[in-house]
């Protein structure tokens, strides 16, 4: 098997795929919905393709996990349970995973604490010279509105660093639809499609890691792009390949929903392709539920080979995922193209939707009540390389 650092992280996907991407991108909310090709992890086992691994991530797991982000009182009622779909068995799915609390504690981690530190590289700091807060402040305590043209050292304003390129911006327009990205850990170039080859890092965020380590354990966070998508966004088909070890890649949802799309590896050429063939994914011998989960699903997918005809047509998921769903990238899963096509406006649970205003309405970010009401977060997790 081609090492996953040997494939091109620049390489575009098939035109057929493209074409689905570009499809599905175009479609209202309303036909996107209705289009027979959704596949929606958290509908009931018997109308549902997706299939139980047989492992789950335990209560003792997710009570060490929570912990880590300073919150062991959060109650945990049961274990959660990991599926997978036939079509692409590495691609591990736990629906659910994150209660409210957390979803919570991880946006004030997130968007208050590491997006206003001046060294985890966005790209809003790629082209603005951004107000940064005095150190433990966060960006949305700027006022929304500050002018940017009442002055060029406005202390509250993003001022461009290439005037004929970009105009100045409030903190309004800069946060509610310019920012896209942060990076965390290992800062990845977007444009290069690498990480950087000399310097070291900044550190990963250390509870957030151990967080992730608790669930995840065969993956040590080492890099993250923390994205924000607003309505109208997209991803475009890519695949994440410029890591050099091939463990799993983390992704966890938060707030409006999102249509995930992935195509197996071997229907990059073939748009006839069926069900992918099982893999053993990349692991050590720790005896992980994760790496367990990966290997059982592989094995069911192959006995369930015989069953899968009507799966046959089916190129590639689109798969609906919620605020709290955790997706593990496996095996071959992680050599797979995947983007997302389409963010589902007024979606957003309630307990999110006012974030980072909080029920106090005289507290500090109440001027930015509902920012979270048609956003979605995406926090991407991967290990660059070797412990």
């Amino acid at each position: 098997m081609t090492s996953l650092h040997d494939l091109d992280a620049h390489q575009h996907p098939p035109d057929w795929l493209r074409a689905e991407f570009v499809r599905h991108k175009k479609q209202s909310q309303d036909e996107l919905l209705s289009d027979p090709n959704i596949d929606n992890p958290r509908s009931p086992p018997h109308q549902s393709s997706f299939k139980s691994t047989g492992d789950i991530i335990s209560k003792t797991q997710l009570c060490e996990a929570f912990s880590h982000l300073g919150l062991s009182s959060v109650s945990v009622d049961s274990d959660v349970p990991i599926l997978y779909h036939p079509l692409l068995p590495d691609l591990l799915i736990i629906p659910d995973l994150i209660p409210p609390t957390i979803q919570i504690r991880l946006m004030d981690l997130m968007a208050h604490r590491d997006l206003s530190v001046p060294h985890h590289s966005s790209n809003l700091s790629l082209h603005y010279r951004v107000p940064y807060p005095p150190s433990g402040a966060s960006l949305f305590s700027l006022g929304p509105d500050d002018d940017p043209s009442s002055s060029s050292s406005s202390p509250s304003t993003f001022q461009p660093l290439d005037p004929s390129v970009h105009r100045a911006l409030t903190p309004r327009q800069a946060l509610n639809r310019r920012l896209s990205w942060v990076t965390l850990g290992g800062q990845y170039d977007w444009t290069r499609r690498v990480y950087p080859e000399c310097g070291t890092p900044p550190p990963f965020p250390p509870d957030l890691a151990s967080f992730l380590r608790a669930l995840f354990p065969q993956t040590v966070a080492q890099a993250a792009i923390v994205n924000f998508y607003t309505p109208g966004d997209t991803m475009m088909m890519h695949r994440d390949v410029s890591e050099r070890v091939d463990r799993g890649l983390v992704s966890l949802s938060l707030g409006c929903d999102g249509i995930f799309m992935i195509a197996p590896p071997d229907a990059e050429g073939d748009s006839t392709t069926g069900a992918s063939s099982p893999s053993s994914p990349s692991s050590s011998s720790s005896s992980s539920t994760t790496t367990a989960a990966a290997a059982a699903a592989a094995a069911a997918a192959a006995a369930a080979a015989t069953t899968t005809a009507k799966e046959g047509t089916k190129k590639y998921l689109l798969l609906r995922l919620r605020s709290g769903d955790a997706v593990y990238m496996t095996g071959q899963s992680r050599r797979a193209f995947h983007g997302v096509p389409k963010i589902l406006r007024g979606t957003c649970p309630s307990f999110l939707e006012d974030w980072p205003a909080t029920a106090d309405e005289n507290g500090p970010y109440e001027r930015w009540r509902g920012w979270m009401k048609n956003k979605r977060i995406n926090l991407n997790v991967r290990q660059m390389e070797h412990e």
